[in-house]
């Protein structure tokens, strides 16, 4: 991945410039003021920093910043993964913020929240300042790059995996009644539910029909005299039956003489045979009906019983029986527990045996790699300005998690005979920078992160040791984007990139610049940084030989 554009806009003395980045090691330098550290800032803002309305350049209503990202691989749990994946491996992040303070974040023409861009900013790129806390002080972000550099990644999987499933144990295991009377207490209370449930007999919907019926014995005078008159309607004399049959002989006669009629005919004979049909029917469903009184006081207790579990146990007749397979399933396990208790107990005690007998498979590895990474970054101490084995790593225990039972904490000791400190609490932001630089040297490979931003790592450095670290930083490249702010001529005279920020003043305003400096713009400005803008021919000399021997 690679940041291949920046653009800025009214932030501070910046009106307006565009830098194009290409991969490797690039330097931005300029005088003090210039704006170099707002190019820092402005790549702050794209990466989810908070905004502040005095970043913005006195006059206007809002800032901006925009950044495109090429080549970005991301895992699918990955913030803002799907708005990565839309821009198939482009990334064009835009941040406006308003002279009001009002901050606003898109990411390829989406808006986002500004914490889910940081999010997603902490897997582009990485800024190390003089003066802040960086990522790499954390001490789980110590842990994870010990552990990343070592090749220990399947080790902590495995004892996560180990640990999970040992704490999946313990969680049952205390789920289960200690108190004797207690459990005595609930096994009574399930089986009187498991009973209850059992004896009704339930049938999932009968409630329904249950009422249906109810409702039918309520009326069953009316029903049959109902029945009976719809009958009596139909079978009597000089009505019902007897008049279809009468008026089916006339449609007869006139259809012997007239073909319009047979169809009228025809239809009063269905009619008639239609009508016979529903008066025995009608008469057969009376005949059913039970006038005995104490089948309605049977279906009134069904449905009593019915509404008193439904009450007790769930919303309807189903959410009853549920209930009731899950006392029992409960009951069951309870009447089982002392054995229950005894085979999880063993659980627990072959899980832990394995969960620890891993972790201290990966605090021996642990303790390798630890050994290692101290004397290679010791190694790069001198070169760096600082004292050889002053960098250290302690490892102390800790309750064991899914990250195994260790922590680490990367120390120093920059003056002899004083004690380590932990690394994040070193008083001189120079000799930290300096440290993250070594430890970034030589976890570079294990180091996911692929934009590293320097903003004065060589503050604190003299000229005796500058071309050592701008050596690492260009070491840095081979497996990271690199850019840096620096002001020594010797860490800009190994860059791959040279931009020069300067600033002008046009109409009583002052304004920032960007120039991509060839070879002999390399070595004017090499010459200026060496001895002032006022240098000769012997600073000039100097740069040159810089810029030769950088390449050689």
């Amino acid at each position: 991945m690679a940041l291949t554009e920046l653009f800025v806009e009214n932030l501070a003395v910046i009106e307006r410039i565009r830098l194009r980045l290409g991969p490797g090691f690039t330097v931005l330098t300029g005088e003090t003021g210039a704006g170099k550290s707002l190019v820092v800032d402005a790549l702050a803002l794209v990466l989810g920093a908070r905004a502040a309305s005095d970043q913005v350049r006195a006059g206007a209503d809002a800032a901006h910043v925009e950044a495109v990202f090429d080549g970005v691989e991301v895992g699918d749990d990955a913030p803002l993964a799907d708005l990565v994946a839309a821009g198939e491996g482009q990334v064009i992040v835009r941040r406006e913020v308003g002279a009001d303070g009002r901050s606003q974040a898109r990411v390829n023409d989406r808006t986002v929240t500004v914490g889910s861009l940081a999010a997603l900013g902490e897997q582009l790129a990485e800024i190390h300042g003089q003066h802040e806390q960086q990522r790499l002080l954390a001490p789980d972000r110590q842990l994870a790059l010990l552990d990343r550099h070592g090749g220990l990644l399947a080790q902590v999987t495995e004892l996560s995996a180990a640990v999970a499933g040992w704490r999946s144990a313990v969680a049952a295991a205390a789920e289960l009644l200690v108190d004797g009377a207690e459990l005595a207490r609930r096994v009574e209370l399930l089986e009187h539910q498991v009973n209850e449930i059992a004896a009704a007999s339930l049938v999932a919907g009968e409630e329904d029909e249950l009422e249906d019926r109810l409702r039918a014995a309520t009326h069953a005078e009316e029903v049959v005299r109902g029945a009976a008159e719809a009958a009596e309607a139909l079978t009597a004399d000089h009505g019902g039956i007897d008049a279809l049959r009468q008026a089916a002989a006339a449609l007869e006669r006139s259809a012997a003489h007239d073909g319009r009629f047979t169809a009228h005919e025809e239809r009063a004979g269905a009619l008639i045979a239609e009508a016979t049909e529903l008066a025995r029917d009608v008469a057969d469903a009376a005949e059913g009906v039970d006038l005995d009184p104490a089948t309605r006081a049977e279906l009134e207790d069904r449905l009593a019983l019915l509404h008193e579990l439904r009450r007790k146990y769930g919303q309807s007749v189903e959410a009853v029986i549920a209930f009731g397979e899950q006392a029992a399933a409960e009951l069951s396990l309870l009447a089982d527990q002392e054995g229950l208790r005894e085979r999880l107990r063993a659980e627990q005690q072959v899980r832990e045996q394995e969960v620890r007998r891993l972790a201290d498979a990966l605090h021996e590895a642990r303790a390798a790699v630890a050994e290692q990474l101290v004397r290679r970054v010791n190694e790069e101490l001198p070169a760096l300005g600082l004292p050889q084995g002053a960098f250290g790593a302690e490892i102390e225990a800790a309750e064991i998690g899914p990250n195994g039972g260790d922590r680490v904490t990367f120390t120093f000791a920059p003056n002899a005979g004083e004690p380590a400190r932990p690394l994040s609490r070193i008083a001189s932001g120079g000799e930290a920078s300096r440290v993250s630089l070594a430890l970034k040297v030589v976890l570079a490979e294990a180091d996911e992160t692929p934009l590293l931003i320097f903003d004065e790592v060589d503050a604190g450095v003299g000229g005796r040791h500058a071309a050592g670290l701008g050596q690492r930083l260009r070491a840095l490249a081979a497996f990271h984007q690199v850019v840096c702010v620096t002001h020594l001529p010797q860490v800009a005279a190994l860059a791959d990139a040279h931009l020069h920020i300067g600033k002008r003043v046009a109409a009583g305003r002052t304004i920032a610049d960007v120039t991509v400096l060839d070879a002999a713009g390399r070595a004017t400005e090499l010459a200026a940084m060496l001895a002032g803008d006022a240098a000769g021919q012997e600073a000039r000399a100097a740069a040159e030989a810089l810029l030769r021997e950088a390449a050689r």
